[in-house]
């Protein structure tokens, strides 16, 4: 199904200002009034539209906060949040994401939340770069549940929980603050059978995709993941004790189902795409047992276990609500097809499609 969200607000679309800020400068695009989501003055909290718009502005805080404090609270105080706590990496001490309370000028509307974990991605400078780096690593070869800074967000979210409903808090992250957001989130449903709303923008998704091929032929493409789907069946009944993990795993965590943002363009997280897709387009045939096995399998987990590590790979999901960005991006433009920044544009058109894991029997 596709949509262009409105909600009931009334944007005009403005094609020369959006041209504008592509051309900014750094310290102006961290001016709310200049690039950020200005036009919603008031926010419907049962709108999808605008619950996305919020929460990729906190996100965008925490970015903004780690580099230049003094521009950050514009992009919260605009929809009457606080932030009450600052996140920060025990190795480097810098900001890895904020805790922001929402303290709205009237009662608190029912779907709205009472607060946000906002996680920055990778930020590629000389302060910064060494350490996310090395976390980029972990997500794409498993461990980043063993990290520091997962260990920091579980903590505070933790605290909340202790004192607050799970319906108060959402969880948000972007890039590599999406991957760790997915690791917390997986913990509480896995643990404490509590599914946190949460928020994914452009999470990594830690394969090569054949989509970033266009000369190959299509039909080899399908052969291609055919193979890869069955090696991967091969190896899980292999070990037993694999397999079952994984359909244990997944079976506890289907009922958790965080809305996750990707824009096809994006080398970094469209493979989501087609791990969703492809194993809905399976449903009814003879290669959906391949498929569903492949999906909660992973080459690099198989391997984490049997050294040994109990590497997790926040990537392999078993439901979440996909949301598509249809806007044409300028190829190879890293920046703007994986951005936080283009998941509060007025103006954006979203493919959504939900996917609940539905075990069968192999």
């Amino acid at each position: 199904m596709y949509i262009a969200i409105s909600c009931g607000h009334l944007y005009s679309s403005d094609v020369l200002k959006e041209e504008i800020v592509t051309k900014m400068t750094s310290h102006q695009r961290d001016l709310f009034k200049v690039s950020g989501p200005t036009y919603l003055t008031s926010v419907n909290w049962s709108c999808p539209h605008d619950q996305r718009v919020v929460v990729a502005s906190l996100v965008n805080a925490s970015y903004i906060a780690a580099k230049d404090r003094v521009l950050a609270p514009a992009w919260w105080q605009h929809f009457h949040f606080d932030r009450i706590k600052v996140l920060s990496d025990d190795s480097d001490d810098s900001v890895i994401g904020c805790i922001y309370e929402f303290k709205p000028p009237f009662s608190r509307h029912p779907s709205a939340p009472r607060f946000i974990v906002a996680l920055r991605g990778t930020i590629l400078d000389v302060i910064h770069g060494i350490r996310d780096l090395e976390l980029d690593l972990r997500v794409i070869f498993g461990g980043i549940n063993k990290s520091t800074r997962c260990q920091t967000v579980l903590d505070a979210v933790e605290k909340l929980l202790l004192i607050y409903k799970p319906t108060d808090i959402w969880l948000a992250g972007h890039s590599l603050g999406a991957s760790i957001a997915t690791v917390i989130g997986k913990y509480y449903a896995m643990t404490k059978d509590i599914n946190l709303k949460t928020f994914l923008f452009n999470p990594p998704f830690p394969s090569i995709s054949l989509d970033w091929f266009p000369n190959v032929d299509d039909n080899l493409k399908k052969g291609l993941r055919i193979s890869k789907a069955i090696c991967k069946w091969g190896v899980s009944n292999f070990m037993q004790n694999q397999q079952k993990k994984s359909h244990e795993e997944f079976l506890k965590l289907a009922t958790w189902t965080p809305y996750l943002f990707v824009n096809p363009q994006d080398p970094i997280s469209t493979s989501y795409i087609r791990y969703f897709e492809g194993r809905k387009k399976a449903e009814g045939t003879i290669i959906e047992c391949l498929e569903q096995v492949s999906t909660r399998t992973s080459f690099r987990g198989i391997c984490g276990d049997v050294l040994g590590q109990g590497s997790e790979m926040p990537h392999l999901l078993p439901s979440a609500r996909l949301a598509v960005n249809l806007k044409k991006c300028h190829i190879y433009n890293l920046k703007e097809s994986h951005g936080i920044h283009q998941w509060w544009q007025q103006n954006v058109s979203l493919k959504f499609d939900d996917h609940h894991y539905q075990p069968k029997k192999c």
